[in-house]
């Protein structure tokens, strides 16, 4: 079974911290997962949603 992610990062001038390791959000985002803590920081303006940059596609050929 997959857990929902939803990937934020901080609001601008804030610092977010995660309650299970401490540590801050990065400023460029991470995946988190979909709990009442990060829909609460999301709901507050405390952090955003971030978009997530699609890797860049790879050079040659799709393969059949």
């Amino acid at each position: 079974m997959t857990i929902p992610t939803l990937h934020i990062k901080p609001a601008p001038g804030l610092i977010v911290r995660d309650p299970a390791t401490g540590n801050p959000l990065a400023a460029e985002g991470e995946n988190k997962p979909d709990t009442t803590y990060w829909r609460r920081r999301l709901r507050d303006g405390d952090a955003l949603f971030a978009s997530v940059s699609e890797p860049a596609p790879t050079k040659g050929g799709k393969s059949k």
